[in-house]
């Protein structure tokens, strides 16, 4: 009898170490998953967000898109010859967000026609823009929209993207937070 309760005792204190450990690992494991979802990701930050416009944003049908200004003193001091390969996929980052900006303005339906170049009238609406920081860990861009007509500003808003491990890499994200504002401002 005795023989038998220790059997039983030595058995349950095995059980609990095993489910100790293995409580550990799957704690362990959780903790690395989750911290590595918090690296990957970013922080979109609205800095401010202005709809001037007399008329409804929904009378407009269609978008031209112009490359946002970067001034090269943002990210190099070498010329032209002189630049290393990441300062060269820098120079592109005008022309990629702005790919990346009809992309998503297109899939998002919001305008009948988007395009990079064209004529603008009455429904027409000019997006141009300028980078205000470019980084390795923070991008922020100044976004103006133009009508087409009269050239007055009717919206723009200033956004800054934190956290990202690379610039060249977070332009997609950048776009589809640009399309999202024009989405949200169709009924203002």
């Amino acid at each position: 009898m005795m023989t038998m309760i220790a059997v039983r005792v030595r058995s349950l204190n095995n059980l609990a170490r095993h489910f100790i450990s293995c409580l550990s690992v799957l704690c362990f494991l959780s903790a690395l998953l989750l911290s590595g979802g918090c690296a990957a990701s970013s922080t979109t930050i609205i800095e401010e967000e202005i709809v001037a416009n007399p008329k409804p944003m929904y009378n407009y049908k269609s978008l031209i898109i112009k490359d946002f200004e970067l001034k090269r003193e943002m990210f190099t001091d070498a010329e032209e010859s002189g630049m290393s390969g990441r300062e060269i996929a820098y120079a592109k980052i005008p022309a990629e967000l702005s790919d990346q900006i009809e992309r998503y303005v297109k899939l998002n339906g919001t305008f009948a026609k988007v395009s990079r170049a064209g004529k603008s009238d009455a429904s027409t609406l000019l997006l141009t823009g300028k980078f205000t920081r470019v980084g390795r860990f923070k991008i922020s861009v100044q976004v103006i929209l133009i009508d087409g007509e009269t050239g007055a500003n009717v919206a723009s808003f200033s956004q800054t993207l934190w956290d990202v491990m690379d610039t060249t890499v977070s332009v997609g994200e950048m776009g589809r937070e640009v399309a999202d504002f024009l989405y949200r401002i169709q009924y203002k």
